[in-house]
């Protein structure tokens, strides 16, 4: 007898094993779909998903299983699917129904015969509905623990099926709907469902009543009435579910259990039986009339499976197409991505981007996308009251089209206008919305056959866009905060200025006064009157930077005038030769155009940048090294052969270059080159320069462009317009 025992446990004990690496258990189709939708909602409350969720054995098991692992080290176990969920979260809740979903399309477990999911999911459900109801008529007091363990009490079924369907199949159908045959079949295969399931939900982390439950529903009556009430609920509400009105039997049993009269029974069983067709009906399943012998999937079952099937292809889809937008490090490579996005999944020709401006309430062109915009053309669209699509499809938070409002004649002259600028026949506004917060729009524009297969498409659509909408918002709440950060930073460095600014003054007029007695002791004529020039402009420099230092945050009030770009740099290299450059062993090697035209611009900004991409220069190269200063005089011709671009324009630049032989920039520095507090030098560089030269070439009308290379050397090129402010030098 033992060895037989032995025999059976160590079979029993293999079938765990197999199991215990479990996959998703299926779930119905139309559960899946409708949690997927609510979770989608922002409107939906975490008490309806919860409802969604307690009515699938499969799904309540997953949430209460991962709710109560180790990875969240809770005192107490979760059983409430309603605790489970405001824990989780709703993100999470729709990750769990996705997987199962993608799970289930590609598994082999189709909901037919022999095992046959709607009946399954009737029966769990309504045991459940009546396990609560029989909690509520006992002194047993614990509704939702009694519901929970009621749709769990034959979860082992679904395992065993789903693991072994071939061996299990075959238990299924030699015993129909007889569940004394089920039980013999499963002791023959070796293991019953009652102990998969017990297994399953102590695995899972539920109590030890919960798992008892799903052990003992098939016990013998007379092992039952010693048991705890919930063992005892769980039993009667199992013998409820499967009770025909003519078995008198198992009426008695009820009744013998806990002492309900035939007429609340007989009413007990008629209300749950209401609230589990209710409950269907809200999920779209069809389930009556209920034939236990068989019952095959109908049309609208098959159109629920291809629904399923087409969300997960969606999902497919779209993880594929957000792969750029994942990896996009800033503002235009989102957008790059985004538009990207959208050919990968749509194959759309001409996009246009707009983002939401909040503070102007307009919508700004951000990506022309493959449009006829012409270069440089700056596209606004005012909100407020304006009849446009974009802005009616973006208030609405909803894809609107032109097809629908041609057909009313309610087209306004900007849409047709972006149907122009587009090039298609038709367009289709896309709104990217985020947490209820507008954050911008795509304008599809294409021909009419195009935008009525897109709008077919427009859960894909919405899912997407609700995608880029949180990458572009984290963006702009990435940037809003790394401005905050700077501007009190810098806030911080004027209050500390405006106390060094009073002790530097002091010093710098006593050297002006020793200056000036040195000229006066040299005299007029001396060689060395130009260079005591050049110094005395300095400290006067040096002054003025100080004052402006005192608020970091002001606007600096530029003046401009006609500036001899060669001579200023000539005066600079005397200065920097003699203070710098000797001691570091650097070569100064200057090529200065002498056709270069004046430039009106700020002297003390223009002297500001030179300074600091020298001294730059310098520093970098610490064993020695050359340094090469060129100006160029360019005219439309040669941008245009360096661009590749020619368009015909007379236009003049003024170009200075500084480059060096030195060690190179990192590429993790290069990105991040013009911040604030971005260094490679070490204690005692405050990583501002760089970010300085940016700002006042900015400021100045210029760009400013870097090329470097670890061991090759860097150069910065500075670019200045000169139409319209040129002066002979």
């Amino acid at each position: 007898m033992e060895s037989k025992r032995s025999t059976t446990d160590e079979r029993a004990g293999q079938f765990l094993s197999r199991i215990a690496a479990s996959r998703v258990l299926p779930s119905l189709p139309q559960v899946l779909l409708k949690l997927i939708e609510a979770c989608r909602n922002e409107e939906t409350t975490i008490r309806e998903i919860a409802q969604i969720v307690n009515s699938d054995s499969a799904l309540s098991g997953r949430i209460l299983g991962i709710v109560n692992s180790p990875f969240y080290r809770r005192a107490e176990k979760i059983v409430r699917i309603d605790d489970a969920l405001f824990h989780l979260g709703r993100d999470a809740v729709r990750s769990i129904a996705v997987s199962a979903s993608i799970h289930q399309v590609f598994s082999r477990v189709n909901g037919q015969c022999p095992f046959n999911m709607k009946l399954y999911w009737r029966h769990a459900l309504l045991c459940a509905v009546l396990a609560r109801r029989l909690s509520e008529k006992t002194t047993f007091k614990a509704p939702e623990l009694s519901f929970l363990s009621g749709i769990l009490h034959d979860v082992g079924r679904v395992v065993l099926w789903v693991h072994f369907p071939e061996e299990y199949g075959k238990v299924l159908s030699a015993a129909g709907n007889r569940s004394e045959l089920l039980l013999e079949g499963e002791v023959r295969m070796g293991i019953t469902h009652a102990e998969v399931g017990s297994w399953l939900l102590a695995r899972w982390g539920l109590d030890a009543f919960t798992a008892d439950a799903a052990r003992y529903h098939h016990e013998p009556l007379e092992r039952i009435h010693s048991a705890f009430p919930l063992v005892k609920i769980v039993y009667a509400a199992n013998l409820m579910a499967d009770m025909p009105d003519s078995d008198f039997a198992r009426y008695k049993i009820i009744r013998e259990l806990f002492g309900i009269s035939f007429t609340d029974i007989t009413d007990m069983l008629a209300a749950a039986q209401e609230e589990v067709r209710e409950l269907a009906e809200s999920l779209g399943i069809q389930i009556d009339p209920v034939d236990p012998q068989h019952q095959p999937l109908d049309e609208t079952d098959e159109e629920k499976k291809d629904t399923l099937t087409g969300q997960v292809r969606d999902v497919a889809l779209l993880q594929a197409a957000l792969q750029g937008l994942t990896e996009a490090i800033d503002r235009e490579a989102i957008h790059k991505a985004a538009r990207q996005g959208l050919e990968i999944l749509f194959g759309t020709p001409a996009v246009l981007l707009f983002i939401h401006d909040r503070d102007r309430e307009l919508l700004v062109l951000q990506d022309t996308g493959g449009s006829r915009l012409p270069p440089g053309q700056e596209l606004t669209i005012p909100m407020g009251r304006n009849e446009s699509l974009p802005v009616q499809a973006l208030t609405r938070k909803a894809i609107l089209g032109t097809l629908e409002r041609r057909d009313r004649g309610a087209l306004t002259i900007m849409d047709e206008m972006l149907i122009h600028l587009l090039g298609g026949e038709e367009i289709l506004c896309l709104p990217l919305v985020t947490q209820k917060e507008r954050v911008g729009m795509f304008v599809i524009g294409a021909e009419r056959a195009t935008i009525q297969s897109l709008e077919a498409e427009s859960k894909l659509l919405t899912l997407y866009g609700d995608q880029v909408a949180v990458a572009l918002r984290l963006d702009q709440m990435r940037r809003a905060q790394s401005r905050l950060y700077q501007a009190g930073r810098l806030a911080a460095s004027s209050a500390l200025a405006r106390k060094v600014a009073h002790e530097v003054n002091n010093p710098l007029s006593i050297i002006k006064n020793y200056l000036k007695i040195l000229g006066m002791k040299l005299g007029v004529d001396n060689v060395a009157q130009d260079e005591l020039r050049i110094v005395n402009e300095e400290i006067d420099r040096v002054a003025l930077i100080i004052r402006q230092l005192t608020d970091l945050t002001a606007e600096k009030e530029r003046v401009r005038q006609a500036v001899d770009i060669n001579g200023l740099i000539r005066d600079l290299a005397v200065i920097i030769e003699k203070s710098f450059s000797a001691a570091s062993r650097i070569r100064f090697h200057l090529d200065l155009d002498p056709a270069l035209p004046g430039l009106v611009t700020d002297r003390n900004g223009m002297k500001q940048v030179l300074i600091n991409l020298l001294k730059n220069a310098i520093e970098a190269m610490r064993q020695g090294g050359n340094l090469f200063v060129r100006t160029k005089f360019l005219v439309s011709k040669d941008l245009e052969e360096m661009a590749g671009k020619p368009n015909g324009k007379a236009e003049q630049t003024l170009e200075i270059s500084v480059r060096d032989d030195g060690p190179g920039i990192p590429e993790s520095v290069r990105q991040r080159l013009f911040e604030p507090y971005v260094t490679t030098k070490g204690e005692g560089h405050s990583g501002l320069g760089l970010s300085v030269v940016h700002s006042i070439v900015k400021d100045l009308g210029g760009t400013v462009q870097c090329e470097s290379a670890e061991g090759r050397g860097t150069s910065f090129v500075m670019r200045f317009p000169l139409n319209g402010s040129v002066k002979k030098a």
